[in-house]
């Protein structure tokens, strides 16, 4: 279900609307931990943007978002992904 590096015909964001605050580029993986919880998955891709990606489903009525990590913990891209379930 996740995507592999690319990012092609997925909408790139800045941040990401939690239940506890917005993740934002930049942001440590701490700092998404304490402000979304716990992704669904995660999955290490070999993408120099995105090393790993954590997978976020808000629900039916919303886009799961992908957010990207970099070598050292640190966001680097939000993707939108699909309808959530």
């Amino acid at each position: 279900m996740l995507v592999s590096g690319a990012s092609a015909g997925m909408n790139e964001f800045d941040s990401c609307r939690c239940k506890n605050g917005l993740a934002s580029k930049g942001d440590q993986k701490q700092e998404v931990l304490q402000k979304c919880e716990q992704p669904v998955s995660n999955q290490s891709n070999y993408a120099r943007d995105c090393r790993e990606m954590w997978l976020y489903n808000f629900g039916p009525n919303e886009f799961m978002q992908g957010i990207c990590f970099d070598r050292g913990g640190r966001v680097t891209k939000i993707l939108s992904l699909s309808h959530g379930y």
